[in-house]
């Protein structure tokens, strides 16, 4: 690899510009990319020669904890400064292109889809699955490994220490003292939440993944979570060299009765692999996921009950009227999910490959008994969405069919036919976020700004429903 030309001025620029610029996110340094773009030129010619001179150094990411539910030790995310966000995103882009058999690619209902055409034409008697969830996976991966696998494909010593000094660098809480710093430091583990963590892992496990993918019937790994699909009689061999192999790399298996995260039984069972339960016969959604969908649903009602009229008295161009409109056009977005670019998003989307349809029915009738019990709309379930009320409230059951047979036909929010100052405008007014007739007081990139704002936010909230679900 030519570092000279991956890390050039100009397309650190131009990564920038196109992921970076207009997104609000701030490190420990508290910079927002348009703040950041003040001076860009100069900034990024300097980060560009310290990279060259092997001289760059990464800022302490900000400590972002995110609860993975009762009773689990939290997730500690790590987010960079705007300059590292941008160095990271140029790292990323150079592993891909060495490492292309490594690149993520497939999403957690892909997976499912395999398993269940797998399972289908195999003698339930004779067969059987192990499924087996890594402890710490990324926080146990080991760095000196990492190093020897990146070594194999590259040479470039100022590249090898770009990408060691970014694992090793610290992340630290907001209030944190540079006097504690030693306290911040790990010996081990990627960390979480960079733009670098999924590939460095995957390259990590691709010896691990092409031995078992020739030692069982089926062999799939999403991130922690392995499942393997193989006769009964291979099944305990199986399990004595995952751990064996496991550990060969710096790493262990949960404790097989420790809260069922290791298990194996016939495939006429059924088990519960990245949120769905599966088995020969069905392929439907876990209890506890449905349970805290169903939760969140309810509260999405119980929130707007208490604040509707309060929002009304406090807003200085929405009514009564518009708020009921905006609080259906999220409840839709939160029923289809949402297209934006080339990525999906949203519960029905993650669980598309069930087949257990009276369950949609049984999340559209909870629905509907939210509404009849709120005064707000007298009690009443607001008109079904269709060609002629283009603003109804949408169903799961619907959403289902039309996320498999014709996805873009306009039942499923997407955020790419928002292309025009006009068309973002649209939207921004649609959702509440201006009065329409205020359009005139923004310029061009306060559209834009407002619009990616808000758009982000509304992905957020969807990825949410999935988001500790594998």
């Amino acid at each position: 690899m030519n570092i000279e030309q991956a890390f050039s001025k100009d397309i650190l620029s131009e990564y920038f510009e196109k992921n970076i610029r207009l997104n609000a996110s701030r490190g420990i340094d508290g910079i927002t990319g348009l703040v950041f773009s003040v001076d860009l030129d100069e900034r990024l010619t300097l980060t560009s020669q310290k990279i060259f001179s092997k001289r760059y150094r990464f800022t302490p990411y900000l400590e972002i904890i995110k609860s993975k539910g009762r009773g689990k030790p939290p997730r500690i995310i790590s987010k960079p400064t705007v300059r590292d966000k941008i160095v990271l995103f140029a790292i990323k882009e150079e592993l891909h292109k060495l490492f292309p058999e490594c690149v993520p690619k497939r999403l957690p209902n892909t997976y499912i889809r395999e398993i269940k055409n797998k399972i289908s034409g195999l003698d339930s008697n004779t067969h059987s699955y192990l499924k087996i969830d890594i402890k710490g996976f990324y926080d146990n991966l080991n760095r000196d490994l990492i190093q020897e696998k990146l070594k194999v494909k590259t040479d470039n010593d100022a590249f090898i220490t770009l990408i060691r000094r970014a694992l090793l660098n610290k992340t630290v809480p907001r209030s944190y003292k540079r006097k504690d710093s030693l306290k911040y430091q790990s010996k081990v583990g990627v960390p979480q939440g960079l733009s670098i963590s999924n590939i460095l892992a995957e390259i990590y496990m691709k010896e691990f993944d092409d031995y078992f993918s020739g030692k069982a019937i089926a062999y799939f790994r999403y991130v922690d979570d392995i499942l393997l699909i193989s006769s009964k009689d291979n099944i305990k061999f199986l399990e004595e060299e995952v751990d064996k192999k496991l550990s060969d790399i710096g790493l262990s298996s949960h404790d097989h009765d420790d809260d069922r995260k290791s298990e194996k039984g016939s495939i006429s069972e059924k088990f519960q692999y990245l949120g769905y339960e599966v088995s020969s016969s069905a392929i439907s959604v876990k209890e506890s996921t449905i349970i805290r969908f169903i939760e969140s649903i309810v509260a999405m009602f119980t929130k707007f009950k208490h604040n509707a009229e309060r929002q009304e008295k406090e807003s200085k161009f929405l009514n009564i009227n518009q708020i009921k409109e905006i609080f259906i056009l999220r409840l839709n977005e939160k029923i289809t999910g949402a297209i934006n670019e080339n990525k999906k998003y949203g519960w029905l989307f993650y669980f598309i490959e069930i087949n257990d349809i009276p369950l949609l029915y049984k999340l559209d009738e909870i629905i509907k008994n939210q509404f009849e019990r709120l005064s707000i709309f007298e009690n009443k379930v607001p008109e079904k969405r269709n060609r002629s009320n283009p603003d109804g409230l949408c169903s799961l059951v619907r959403s289902y069919y039309e996320i498999r047979h014709n996805i873009f036909g306009g039942y499923i929010h997407n955020y790419n036919i928002y292309e025009t100052r006009q068309d973002k405008l649209s939207y921004l007014v649609k959702f509440g976020y201006i009065a329409h007739y205020d359009d005139k007081s923004y310029t061009d990139e306060d559209i834009e700004k407002m619009f990616i704002e808000a758009k982000k936010s509304s992905l957020l909230r969807l990825e949410m429903d999935v988001g500790t679900i594998s």
